[in-house]
């Protein structure tokens, strides 16, 4: 394996582990439910995910199933796409409510990379099949 793809590799491992320990934290420190927040609105938008009743167990699984997606190169693309709307919470989230730039900005950066080393496998999702008739 070449220098270039090990790195590739342990960059979508990492960020598989993390969407794997992130929601498993979630369950095991706070019950499912969201971790307190500081700041007003953020409480705010967390504690109206956690009313819902069904929000939080559909992003954990989601998250789990991303993240172990992740792990093996052949499903990674899927592991990207299950990850790609939490991705733009994330990120929102910390840009709008929390004013976390930094730490809004690193997950969405990290996604675009991996999604753009795996570019050809979605880029054959917008090409045309031909019609066997």
């Amino acid at each position: 394996m070449r220098l270039a793809n090990r790195r590739w590799a342990v960059a979508r491992i990492l960020f598989g582990l993390f969407f794997l320990y992130a929601p498993l934290m979630v369950i095991v420190q706070f019950g499912g439910q969201n971790p307190p927040e500081t700041m007003p609105a953020a409480s705010d938008f967390a504690s109206a995910l956690d009313r819902t009743g069904f929000m939080n167990p559909l992003i954990i699984g989601t998250m789990l199933m991303g993240g172990a997606a992740l792990l093996f190169e052949r499903s990674a693309p899927v592991g990207l796409i299950l990850l790609g709307p939490s991705i733009a919470v994330i990120a929102g989230f910390h840009w709008f409510l929390t004013g976390k730039l930094v730490w809004g900005s690193i997950w969405p950066v990290w996604f675009l990379l991996l999604v753009w080393h795996h570019r050809d496998v979605f880029s054959r999702l917008w090409v045309p099949r031909m019609r066997e008739d």
